[in-house]
């Protein structure tokens, strides 16, 4: 299920921008190199969405105390950007306070719960982490985001992204999930995410796929950075989640900015549960076919979810603890 670039995502994408086949949009993988991939709306891999396989434990770490920080690259993120859509304006400031409140509220909530029956420290194979003793779980952890920061820097006019491929700190979205670390200081449990800004281009991003998981090199010690790849989805539109859930606009941002929580949701889900990708493998929990617990849920089930006060699009997340073990898509335990 490892494609090269050259071969594999970029022949995809010319495919996929061509009108992909139901095949081909089946056959899809879920994982491209050291980068896991979520696909856009319209060719994701139905062999993730619907087979029933649980995820089992391949003996690597999870995210036990969940912790974000943002950053968002990229000029416009300081200079301003807009963008008008079903009467109203949308500017980088409505983009930053829709995400900063799902990722300022999420901790605590029912559907970060369904994270919580995951662990490191199982048998690698088990289904669930039920009388390991030791077992370190995955924790609810409230005050997720932790930090939030502008870097004006520029952004390469095209990223060829070299994560898609191998594991390299040249790629320069790893390059700046490092300059993250070194602004906010690095956390084992945390998540960078590189918030691009609007007009990013990237190898097979918005043909393809709409974000990506990954992990650097084990340049600081035991562990890499793991850090997302989060784009600016909604110039996206409805193949990345725009009124997937609300189907009219307001000023918040419901309808427009749908997909950029769901999208984001997605990521950090599976960051928390199977973060790692040392020697190209994904070694928390995933299902046989390496589908994480977002990939087996992707683009199905989607709902607003309430987090103080306001709401938010999402996806619901794989539980194999749903269904009395029998595994499902799920938005709380």
């Amino acid at each position: 299920m490892r494609y090269s670039v050259v071969g594999g995502i970029l022949g995809a994408a010319l495919l996929l921008a061509a009108g992909p086949s139901n095949a081909l949009a089946g056959d899809l993988p879920t994982t491209v190199g050291a980068a896991h991939i979520l696909w856009g709306q319209g060719h994701y891999n139905s062999d993730a969405q619907f087979n029933q396989d649980q995820m089992i434990y391949h003996g690597g770490a999870v995210e036990t105390t969940q912790a974000v920080y943002l950053v968002y690259w990229g000029p416009k993120w300081k200079d301003g950007f807009s963008a008008t859509a079903g009467g109203f304006t949308y500017t980088q400031a409505t983009a930053q306070r829709y995400i900063q409140g799902f990722f300022a509220n999420v901790g605590g909530s029912a559907w970060n719960g369904v994270q919580t029956q995951y662990c490191q420290g199982a048998a690698i194979g088990a289904v669930n982490c039920n009388g390991y003793l030791g077992a370190q779980f995955v924790q609810n952890s409230t005050h997720v985001l932790k930090g939030v920061w502008v870097d004006p820097s520029p952004v390469p006019s095209n990223i060829v992204t070299t994560g898609l491929v191998e594991n390299e700190t040249n790629d320069p979205i790893a390059q700046e999930a490092l300059r993250a670390v070194s602004h906010f200081g690095y956390n084992v449990n945390a998540t960078y995410f590189v918030m691009a800004q609007p007009g990013t281009t990237a190898t097979a991003y918005g043909s393809v796929y709409c974000a990506y998981h990954s992990e650097t090199s084990h340049a600081l010690g035991a562990r890499g950075a793991r850090y997302a790849f989060m784009p600016y989805v909604p110039e996206q539109g409805a193949g990345c989640g725009v009124n997937s859930v609300n189907k009219t606009n307001d000023a918040f941002g419901h309808g427009y900015l749908d997909g950029y929580s769901i999208v984001a949701g997605h990521e950090y889900a599976e960051a928390v549960t199977d973060p790692d990708n040392y020697n190209g493998t994904q070694d928390g929990w995933n299902d046989p076919q390496t589908n994480e617990n977002g990939d087996k849920c992707a683009w199905s089930g989607l709902q607003n979810i309430a987090l103080a006060g306001q709401s938010y699009a999402v996806q619901p997340m794989w539980s194999n603890a749903a269904k009395g073990g029998k595994g499902g898509c799920a938005v709380s335990l």
